[in-house]
């Protein structure tokens, strides 16, 4: 394993689904690009309710846990899956669902800088089968040198098959992603380390009260510090889990993060609303917030208030230079004001802080769209979307346009 091996960008290029969730008709191919061949850093996923949003937010983020794994067995071990459903996805462990993810990995390798395209693959597919093959032309057009394969595969049997492992690139990337595990992230937001991670907030994610049978004691939150993958849901009562236990464990780090986490949750969620994050107390260990001079827990906030700073707090928390941030219906439980607010704040942490942040959103609202504009072209922002339908849905709207143009041109013909 190389000593000076360095990622400088992890960004995504093109998702292949077959077989899963709604896809189930034929292959569906999201292109993460610009017209550039650029990867877009503000992308979104559009559709109607039960299209594929979210069984493309989760696929990713299962694609991506699988990094640092040498088996799917170890792979479900760190992520405290089942080892016989190790992705939790019913038809990629069980059905015959497969599925390839290839992003674009800028690298320097014992001080050379070189393009590589990685390509996550899972599921029923061969060995030796991509879903998305990367030929010289293909790199070139997005300004790759090489073409690396890694995942784990399903035969007939239902036996997992690494792919990859043994090639040196493959082993290189893994190696370190392995020792990286549990690395310190160092500050709020503001993190020096250089590995890749995502980060997924499901469109479930309240802020639920800590169990009166929690042992509540100042301990790390599960999977501290750095991860490839971060995944985020309501919380289920555990102590460890919970946002009280993050904050608490923040301040007793007593290293400025805690501070940092108060003053950008209080200006991005609590501003001129008379509610404020203020301190943790000792007993009970939790958090405080004081809304008309009365103290509160985190969990009698709203619906809205709790999701925001969920979110804020958790990207902070565990965000590196090289962050892929996936947020399902984040218009979810807010007013309109709040939706904008929103919007503009994790357009403005794309274009105007976070270089290596690609922020990919699924929604179905239209106030999304508006806010983050899409097919305007700002500086910075490299925008793109996806528009889920069904085949049968295409079709239809493929012979209305066809209908459309017939017409069109009998017009012009009698002019």
């Amino acid at each position: 394993m190389s000593e000076r091996f360095l990622i400088h960008e992890f960004t995504p290029l093109w998702l292949s689904i077959d077989r899963i969730g709604p896809f189930q008709d034929r292959l569906e191919g999201i292109d993460f690009t610009d017209a550039q061949n650029e990867s877009c850093n503000l992308y979104l996923f559009l559709s109607r309710n039960g299209r594929g949003k979210t069984t493309a937010l989760e696929l990713m983020a299962a694609l991506m846990g699988m990094l640092g794994s040498d088996n799917a067995a170890q792979m479900a071990e760190k992520r405290h899956a089942d080892v016989q459903r190790p992705f939790n996805l019913e038809h990629l462990d069980r059905g015959q669902g497969r599925a390839q993810w290839d992003l674009r990995v800028r690298y320097s390798q014992d001080g050379i800088e070189r393009v590589a395209v990685l390509s996550l693959i899972a599921g029923t597919i061969g060995t030796d089968t991509s879903l998305k093959f990367w030929d010289e032309e293909a790199l070139k057009l997005v300004d790759a040198d090489e073409w690396h394969r890694f995942g784990f595969c399903r035969n007939a049997a239902g036996k997992w098959a690494a792919v990859g492992t043994r090639t040196p690139w493959v082993e290189n990337l893994n190696g370190h992603l392995a020792d990286a595990v549990g690395a310190k992230i160092g500050g709020f937001e503001d993190s020096e380390l250089i590995w890749p991670t995502l980060i997924y907030f499901s469109a479930y994610r309240n802020v639920t009260p800590v169990l009166a049978s929690e042992e509540r004691s100042i301990s790390a939150p599960r999977d501290w510090n750095y991860s490839p993958l971060h995944a985020f849901r309501t919380e289920g009562g555990m102590w460890r889990d919970s946002l009280d236990n993050l904050l608490v464990w923040l301040k007793w780090l007593d290293d400025g993060r805690f501070e940092n986490a108060l003053k950008l949750v209080n200006e991005r969620v609590f501003a001129e609303t008379g509610t404020f994050l203020k301190d943790v107390s000792r007993e009970p260990p939790e958090a405080i917030v004081m809304r008309e001079d009365r103290r509160h827990r985190l969990d009698a906030l709203s619906s809205g208030e709790k999701s925001l700073v969920q979110l804020f707090l958790r990207l902070g928390a565990h965000m590196t230079r090289n962050t892929i941030l996936l947020i399902d219906e984040p218009e979810a439980h807010l007013h309109d004001k709040w939706k904008y607010r929103l919007f503009y704040q994790l357009k403005a942490l794309v274009r105007d802080s976070y270089p290596g942040l690609t922020l990919i959103i699924a929604t179905h609202s239209p106030e999304i769209m508006q806010a983050l504009a899409i097919e305007i072209t700002e500086e910075n922002l490299r925008k793109g979307g996806y528009f889920f339908e069904t085949a049968k849905e295409e079709a239809q709207q493929q012979a209305i346009a066809d209908e459309a143009r017939v017409l069109y041109g009998d017009i012009q013909d009698k002019a």
